[in-house]
């Protein structure tokens, strides 16, 4: 975790879920979290646990629709048909009349005294006035005209979204300022108030209504509890409604008509609006489309349920970004994996949101979304790019590094599998080869440099080749000879065997060239290539003004020691025993044990001649004559060693290593080794 600090990514999660906090408790991002809330509303209408519920008994709607202008033959609705209206309500046995229609300007017909007389008779009823925001604040009402002012109580209905970002309307606003003035509520809040015979009290954070308290926001706002619609209506008032033309007139009606119509309305808070499509008074919600008057009633079953609808703590609003904070700075430090990442990023928003739609839903509480969401969102982006800069970095280092070394696939390899590339000194199970032209020296008399040039070219471009198609890592190049190694950078559990594939490739590659070369006016080249397997140091290593990478340590000299003795053995290819015990398989002739210049113990030699399934009978069976002899040899039965290696030398003239025991075996007869001799030759140079 210590570096933490150096991480532009942890600062900037830091920076996005720390502000998370501010930003959703002042609705920075009151667009989005408006939709997010518009959905969960719609996910709350569908499967709450009062699903079906529609707006309580206590309210209804009398409208003035379409329908009823047709019937009505004018429009607007007049004033003194309001005051029939009221009056009939009342009559019918409602307990509290509230009339949706802004009447500030006197009636051009007079009829405003009527209104009036009809208002004061019906008693408890209320009219709309309108207040003047400046600034998020009421600075005056607009109150309806001096005669009505006196007949009835008013209040504002301003229906406005509480964002000049949203234009949806979800919540109603309760503006301090205003209670102290006449007609200084909300006229959803004064309507339910008569409804309930109290008066009421405005306290920060809280509306009190009688025994009723209702939960405000931090702006005084209280969220509309919008009921699910009977399946197939579109709005509120063709459930909760009836046209106002049923109580215009009710002269014709005979007493079961009045006893019908009571039954919508009696005891209960009517309120009368126009949802007509002239009106053009319908506004967007987390509902639809619903008229202005609708979302009163709506407003008004939400106060008198006691605000079902309630804004989480800051607390609890703080657990979310937390949590998400914590869970980024886990995934950006210790996920190495992006699949890992990303699931268990998607995991949390997945829960989260989940939790939260739930609350919504279930309890009523309302626990911002969007912020956390996108604050997550944000983070993992900027982790990811964050990662895919140090992918990027660490393959152009690669590149850089090894490019020059191994193969353009395999540095692709190392990419994609994201294994750990160190270039600073490390201990490995490796394999060395070095490989020498035989005669160098010979080859190049007589060659200009710029012959000598192409000519160490055509040589070692297919030698590179070869090394690299086997995984190997070209080391450096000594004048005509070649340091490769596998096992790194690219950690490779068959490094063994790719080696000597590599080295026997090399021999077949080598007489495959032989006729160019001679086509070329040079002389046929001949390489030996000694391998060593074993622990090796890795890395860069040099000075401050130059780094190679390279590898060191006793296993690797032990490599170059090997090397040079083939031309003593008379073989192209030898390897140590510690090669061929990694390489099961491997069919090789053993050359001998040795003890090479600097060492005290024993190394075994051998030939390796191919793999199992690849060397014909007549050789295996002269490999099987050869080990006899050469057992024979060790126990110092010199008469019969002599035999066999005399025999495979007439079968084989040209193959150097018979006539090497054939001189040995002569001068250990001249000078018999002794009884305490344990069959290893001890090499005086290098």
């Amino acid at each position: 975790m210590s570096n933490i600090p150096r991480r532009y990514d942890v600062i900037v999660a830091l920076v996005l879920f720390l502000a998370a906090v501010p930003a959703q408790w002042y609705e920075l991002f009151a667009p989005l979290e408006d939709k997010v809330n518009s959905i969960r509303h719609q996910l709350r209408m569908d499967y709450h646990a009062s699903k079906g519920r529609m707006a309580p008994d206590d309210v209804f709607i009398v409208n003035t629709d379409e329908k009823f202008f047709t019937q009505y033959k004018s429009f607007p609705l007049r004033r003194t048909d309001i005051g029939k209206i009221v009056e009939n309500l009342k009559s019918l046995g409602a307990k509290v009349v509230a009339v949706d229609l802004l009447m500030d300007y006197p009636s051009s017909y007079g009829e405003d005294p009527t209104l009036a007389q009809a208002l004061t008779k019906a008693g408890d009823t209320l009219l709309v006035n309108q207040g003047v925001v400046v600034d998020h604040k009421i600075v005056k009402l607009n109150y309806p005209t001096e005669v009505l002012d006196k007949a009835s109580r008013s209040a504002y209905t301003n229906i406005e979204s509480s964002n000049r970002w949203v234009s949806s309307m979800s919540r109603l606003t309760v503006y301090p300022e205003a209670v102290p003035m006449a007609g200084g509520w909300p006229f959803a809040v004064t309507a339910a108030a008569m409804y309930l015979g109290v008066e009421p009290k405005y306290e920060p954070g809280k509306l009190h209504l009688g025994d009723l308290t209702i939960p405000m926001d931090r702006g005084n706002n209280i969220y509309i509890d919008f009921p699910p619609l009977v399946k197939g209506s579109r709005f509120l008032s063709q459930d909760h409604g009836m046209s106002a033309i049923e109580f215009l007139d009710m002269s014709d009606k005979d007493e079961r008509d009045l006893d019908e119509l009571s039954l919508f309305v009696k005891d209960k808070l009517v309120l009368i609006g126009d949802t007509s499509e002239v009106s053009h008074d319908w506004f967007d919600t987390p509902a639809g489309s619903v008229y202005g008057v609708e979302i009163i009633a709506d407003t008004i079953a939400s106060l008198l349920a006691g605000g079902p609808l309630k804004v989480a703590g800051l607390g609890t609003q703080m657990i979310g970004p937390l949590l998400g904070l914590a869970l980024i700075l886990f995934v950006s430090v210790r996920v190495k994996l992006p699949a890992v990442r990303g699931t268990i990023v998607a995991a949390f928003l997945a829960v989260f949101i989940l939790i939260v739609v739930e609350l919504y839903i279930r309890k009523g509480m309302i626990v911002p979304l969007s912020y956390v969401v996108v604050a997550a969102l944000l983070s993992y982006l900027i982790i990811e790019f964050r990662q895919y800069q140090i992918e990027r970095d660490q393959k152009q280092m690669i590149s850089k590094t090894f490019g020059q070394y191994i193969p353009a696939e395999l540095v692709e390899e190392m990419s994609k599998t994201g294994q750990q590339v160190q270039v600073g000194g490390e201990s490995r199970e490796m394999t060395v080869l070095f490989s020498d032209v035989r005669g160098f020296t010979t080859l190049s008399e007589g060659l200009s440099p710029n012959d000598l040039t192409k000519l160490m070219n055509a040589f070692l471009s297919p030698m590179t080749k070869v090394i690299q198609s086997q995984r190997g890592t070209i080391d450096k190049y000594m004048g005509d000879a070649i340091m490769a190694f596998w096992g790194a950078p690219l950690a490779d559990a068959d490094h063994a065997r790719h080696a000597v594939q590599a080295a026997l490739k090399m021999i077949r590659t080598m007489k495959e060239l032989a006729d160019d070369f001679v086509a070329r006016g040079w002389k046929p080249i001949k390489v030996g290539i000694g391998l060593n397997s074993g622990i090796m140091n890795v890395g860069n290593m040099g000075s401050d003004f130059r780094l190679a990478y390279t590898v060191l340590g006793d296993a690797v000299n032990l490599g170059s020691r090997i090397e040079s003795l083939t031309k003593q053995y008379g073989v192209d290819v030898m390897i140590s025993e510690f090669t061929k015990a990694a390489v099961p398989g491997l069919v090789c002739r053993e050359i001998d044990l040795v003890r090479v210049k600097g060492k005290d113990e024993p190394v075994g030699l051998f030939e390796p001649l191919g793999f199992d399934g690849e060397i014909d009978a007549e050789t295996l069976a002269r490999l099987e004559r050869h080990h006899a002899a050469l057992a024979a040899y060790r126990k110092q039965d010199w008469s019969g060693s002599k035999a066999q290696f005399t025999d495979l030398s007439v079968q084989e003239p040209n193959r150097f290593v018979y006539k090497l025991y054939l001189d040995r075996i002569a001068g250990f007869e001249a000078n018999p080794p002794g009884p305490e001799w344990d069959g290893v030759y001890t090499h005086k140079e290098k």
